[in-house]
């Protein structure tokens, strides 16, 4: 069993740090990052990107107005510009960087935002020798249909966030994973996830009571941006 999916069967839930430990750090750097080794957490989290050199980035927007206030698309500029941008004393990392950085000591999440992104993602994780540890997940069904083309024993998982959700879905494409938002996690969806051998991971969960929710709705994994919070409901949690 790879390391993901051994994460979440754990008891009694699996803590996934959010784009690194966002609420701890600026998002998908690898200071957030290292934040989320030091809490040991299960899974971590990061969003991908690429630049207009090919470069795969840790960068959750299309564009830089939400973190730089700048206009510019990821996929328009080249990497050397990107990385200059201060980010609070950070910068934007490759993926082969959180890559090298993590080195199995937690299971990895790579959310692809850019479909192009996922083939050159896959290669790097292979050349890595990290396909035990690391998941694809992605809303876009191709990027998962893409990956699972080329290597069947990549982990892949589909996130969503409108009901009723998309756990058939999910299964037919070969998913092992169903990613739905925090509301959508029912009870009842969660049940059928796991009749059909899928594992349940949601997102994102900050406030520690909706935390105690969902797990007892038989979630299997929390992502967080405070994964401090849940992995001290982790030690102290009793259903």
């Amino acid at each position: 069993m790879s390391l993901i999916l051994s994460a979440l069967s754990k008891n009694p839930f699996a803590v996934i740090g959010h784009r690194g430990a966002a609420g701890l750090a600026m998002e998908n750097t690898l200071t957030a990052i290292e934040k989320a080794l030091e809490l040991k957490v299960e899974i971590i989290e990061v969003d991908l990107h690429k630049t207009k050199d090919n470069v795969l980035v840790l960068f959750h927007d299309d564009d830089l107005k939400r973190i730089a206030g700048r206009d510019d698309k990821i996929s328009d500029i080249t990497y050397g510009v990107l990385k200059k941008i201060d980010l609070n004393g950070d910068y934007v990392p490759t993926l082969e960087e959180a890559i090298e950085l993590i080195d199995g000591k937690a299971g990895l999440y790579v959310d692809v935002k850019d479909p192009a992104a996922a083939r050159d993602a896959l290669k790097l994780i292979e050349r890595k020798v990290a396909v035990d540890w690391v998941a694809f997940i992605s809303s876009y069904d191709d990027v998962l249909t893409s990956v699972r083309e080329l290597n069947k024993n990549v982990v892949t998982g589909l996130i969503y966030f409108k009901p009723p959700g998309r756990i058939f879905d999910a299964k037919k494409l070969g998913a092992k994973i169903v990613l739905p938002r925090w509301n959508i996690a029912t009870e009842k969806a969660n049940l059928t996830a796991h009749k059909l051998k899928l594992k349940v991971s949601t997102w994102t969960v900050n406030d520690i009571s909706l935390a105690v929710k969902v797990v007892k709705r038989g979630v299997d994994g929390v992502a967080s941006d405070f994964p401090d919070k849940l992995k001290r409901l982790q030690r102290e949690f009793k259903f």
